[in-house]
């Protein structure tokens, strides 16, 4: 089982999965204010992306592809 674990072609260890993002997100620590954050988590999975997306808006940022 473990020997299939990894591809390789040759002697080159071919990677599975997706590529590494051109500008990938960064980890951040933020203080928001209690009723603030309860109102985005209660939207459901997802609600950082909104966050991020409500603050790229507000900056006068584009959208991010």
């Amino acid at each position: 089982m473990f020997e299939r674990a990894d591809l390789y072609h040759g002697d080159t260890l071919i990677r599975r999965g997706r590529p590494p993002k051109e500008a990938p997100k960064k980890p951040v620590s933020i203080r928001l204010d209690p009723d603030l954050l309860e109102y985005f988590r209660a939207s459901g999975p997802g609600w950082q992306t909104r966050v991020n997306d409500l603050l790229r808006q507000a900056a006068g940022l584009p959208k991010a592809g």
